[in-house]
């Protein structure tokens, strides 16, 4: 029996699910649009540069930015550049969400399997533009960009088709939706204050930004200016770093952490002003510490009050959700500061950023016990307030 309305039809007693075009068409037109968009931008960045450039070397440097924003690095002359460029990254991630949300808005929509969709024809895509524009001495890495551009775009379009359908979380088990509040809690709290202490601490320093900015007398100043905007999310990642202690380095030797800096010269780039003179830091820079232990016990309450909307939860469950919360906080803000780490030249800039995992290692357990300890708080409160009634 078949129906023109119906997504299946029985035959031989079996039922045949058909995958009429119009399932991929959604998908394939998001995809085709973000990709279109985000070379669009890339061109026009390309094209303020002010470089003497044919049109198929704009084309391919154009291509190749987009890559590169999506973590596909880049290798110039033999010298690699594998840094993931935070805010380019955070830019096609906007575009992905905002092209999804526009083409899922009259329609519902299983978030998931739409991103995937996405992700997939998007990285794809991505792939056959590395391998296309790998040309001479400049290539760019095919499985990081199919990755990157897989996991960035598939990323936006499920939680941009998750926004237009009032899907909360992707469609999460109950179960897991207060852990990913307050683990969403804490690490916007991270963040924020790590954002809060660079930008303070560059304008502290804005004359001698302002002095680099003139050595440099660019030809193109606005995209100067983007390049500096941009850089400041990596900057706040390493902020962050610092903030749980290993800090970050300018190769094998130069670090800065909380003790200190020992940094010599740094390259020419305004926002670097916002890095303190060599030397050891007050010791009431260690108070620092304390901004990750407040957003886990934050996270952690944020984590029970959610907790207690769906049940009564007993002690042990109350302390075991809040520490999942804040473990998953602690392991997506070590996943955010290793993606700042990387090379962006020849010598002292192979390898600069935080030191492998080491804030993975500290903020997973740090903020599992902070969240812990407020959900051990909050239960005993609501005990106790249960029992005076």
């Amino acid at each position: 029996m078949l129906s023109e309305s119906s997504p299946h039809y029985l035959l031989d007693g079996w039922v045949l699910h058909s995958s009429p075009p119009k399932q991929w068409r959604t998908p394939a037109f998001s995809a085709l649009v973000c990709v279109g968009v985000c070379l669009t931008i890339s061109f026009a960045a390309a094209a303020s540069s002010g470089l003497d450039q044919s049109g198929a070397a704009l084309a391919r440097t154009s291509v190749q930015l987009w890559l590169v924003s999506v973590g596909a690095g880049l290798t110039v002359n033999g010298t690699s550049f594998t840094l993931v460029p935070i805010g380019a990254t955070l830019m096609t991630f906007a575009v992905g969400w905002l092209v999804a949300r526009g083409f899922t808005a009259k329609s519902q929509i299983e978030p998931v399997g739409f991103g995937a969709k996405v992700g997939a024809m998007t990285g794809i895509s991505a792939g056959l533009l590395s391998a296309v524009t790998s040309v001479g001495q400049t290539s760019t890495s095919f499985a990081r960009a199919t990755f990157g551009a897989f996991l960035v775009i598939g990323l936006a379009a499920a939680f941009g088709a998750a926004a237009s359908t009032k899907t909360r979380w992707l469609g999460a088990p109950t179960r897991l939706v207060s852990v990913l509040t307050g683990a969403s809690v804490s690490t916007t709290l991270v963040l924020l204050g790590s954002a809060a202490l660079t930008f303070a601490l560059l304008a502290s320093n804005l004359n001698q930004a302002a002095n680099i900015w003139a050595s440099l007398g660019p030809d193109s100043p606005i995209l100067l200016a983007l390049m500096c905007v941009l850089s400041m999310f990596t900057m706040t990642l390493w902020a962050t770093a610092t903030i749980f202690g290993p800090g970050f380095h300018f190769g094998p030797d130069a670090t800065v952490d909380l003790t200190g800096n020992d940094l010599g010269l740094l390259p020419g780039f305004p926002p670097l002003a916002a890095i303190a003179e060599p030397g050891p830091y007050p010791s009431l820079t260690a108070g620092l510490l304390l901004l990750p232990l407040i957003a886990a016990v934050l996270g952690g309450l944020a984590t029970y009050r959610r907790l207690a909307q769906t049940t009564e939860p007993s002690w042990a469950s109350a302390v075991a959700e809040c520490a999942a919360g804040g473990a998953v906080a602690g392991f997506v803000i070590g996943l955010l500061t290793q993606t700042a780490s990387g090379s962006i030249g020849p010598g002292l800039m192979g390898q600069v950023g935080p030191a492998s995992w080491q804030t993975l290692l500290i903020a997973v357990p740090l903020m599992a016990i902070g969240a812990a300890l407020a959900g051990t708080g909050a239960h005993y409160r609501s005990t106790r307030d249960k029992s005076a009634v």
